[in-house]
């Protein structure tokens, strides 16, 4: 691949986002993935096979640049290669690594931690930019460096666009993207704001586990309540009732939630291209009485759902993201959070689905768990991402420690799971 892929619209929203979380302290909008593997793998067999494929495909230590049409740019001969440390293990160290910056700017998109555990089995972290691809780009990537008989997909060309459109029509699909924002905006969201002040700019996540009948249990709920798109409506709705209630219980009521929900927008069947984010954001917004329980809750969102697909709302995302990409990065989030008032929405969720199936070994050991983490702007605070791995779900609950405590967040955790398993 060369290193002149232009950045899509949803790449220059995550690069908006590292931005932000940057310029409030934070380590940036870094992305992990967690294996818990059954032995130790060697270090020197995941550089070699990492070098092999950063040497065939550039853009794995590429900058981004440009400010009118960014692009990622080949970093120069003296930009080293991804890093891969050895650590021995200690308490707390996969969150304290999550806190940890890539450095972005200068072509680090991505890292290697292999923590080594006194029982010979070994937890390996994969941190990556979130501008670099998203969560189902990252699987495959991971899959193809832990099996080198999977080949990478062909990746020598940029995200593919349905239409060409022209420029009025472009910016007539744009401009019905941010009506709906503008309207949401009359009656904004209010997150319950920066509560710790003096809380460092970290990021913490809690992971809750379902047996395999726990999962069947709440997959038949969501098959009762959500009908074709049972899970992820399911899970969305559930996310976004508890989110009220801790509202709630913080004493801090809002007139309304935002929740984007991303939509995948790789043809059905494919993996690539690998290095891009391939999603549009469909706005879903949500009163309080909406939420007094899961079925009310998906009655909203089903109703929003159809209504913005009727409208190509999806494609209205897509050509905005395009549009906003002209801007520069500090104007960009201006405007996203102006429309807002302030916000950027009320909750981030994600819904990645079942792992990568090649994910059950790596480098020829079995993978034994499997985590996913992202982070969250300090406004809101607070994410949700569901995965399921081996049939069983899996979430993983983000906070900002500025926004939320441990405790709060583990409360918000722990009725989360509850609500799933009894809605």
């Amino acid at each position: 691949m060369s290193g002149n892929l232009h950045l899509n619209g949803s790449d220059y929203l995550m690069l908006g986002f590292d931005h932000e979380l940057r310029r409030q302290g934070f380590a940036g909008n870094s992305c992990q993935i967690t294996l818990e593997l059954g032995a130790a793998v060697s270090p020197a067999a995941l550089r070699q096979r990492l070098t092999v494929l950063t040497n065939r495909h550039p853009v794995l230590r590429a900058r981004p640049g440009g400010i009118i049409f960014p692009k990622w740019k080949i970093a120069n001969g003296n930009t080293a290669y991804p890093q891969v440390r050895a650590h021995r293990h200690q308490p707390g160290l996969g969150q304290k690594l999550f806190n940890e910056p890539l450095a972005v700017r200068r072509g680090e998109l991505l890292r290697f931690d292999l923590i080594e555990r006194d029982d010979g089995r070994m937890t390996l972290v994969f941190t990556w930019a979130h501008a670099l691809m998203d969560a189902a780009g990252a699987e495959y990537f991971l899959a193809i460096l832990g099996h080198e008989e999977l080949p990478l997909p062909a990746l020598d060309f940029p995200p593919p666009r349905r239409t060409r459109l022209r420029l009025r029509e472009r910016f007539r699909l744009a401009w019905k993207y941010l009506h709906q924002i503008d309207r949401f905006g009359k009656i904004a969201p209010r997150s319950p704001g920066i509560r710790n002040p003096g809380a460092p700019a970290q990021l913490r996540y809690h992971v809750e586990k379902f047996t395999a009948e726990e999962t069947a249990r709440i997959r038949a709920h969501g098959q009762r309540l959500g009908g074709v798109l049972g899970d992820a409506q399911f899970h969305a709705a559930a996310a976004m009732v508890e989110l009220h209630q801790l509202h709630q219980r913080l004493g801090a009521p809002t007139p309304s939630y935002v929740l984007p929900v991303a939509v995948g927008l790789r043809p059905k069947g494919t993996s690539g291209p690998v290095f891009s984010n391939q999603i549009s954001m469909l706005m879903l917004q949500f009163f309080p009485d909406q939420l007094e329980s899961v079925a009310t809750a998906i009655t909203s969102l089903k109703k929003q759902t159809a209504e913005a697909l009727r409208a190509g709302l999806l494609d209205s995302g897509v050509e905005l993201g395009k549009i906003s990409s002209l801007l520069p990065l500090p104007i960009y989030m201006a405007i996203l959070k102006q429309g807002l008032r302030g916000e950027i929405c009320s909750l981030f969720y994600g819904d990645t689905a079942a792992v990568n199936p090649h994910l059950n070994s790596f480098l020829g050991v079995t993978v034994e768990d499997f985590t996913h983490a992202a982070p969250v702007t300090p406004a809101p605070g607070i994410g949700v991402i569901f995965y399921s791995f081996r049939g069983e779900l899996r979430i993983t609950v983000l906070h900002s420690l500025k926004v939320l405590n441990e405790t709060e967040a583990a409360e918000f955790s722990t009725r989360l799971r509850a609500r799933l398993l009894n809605p």
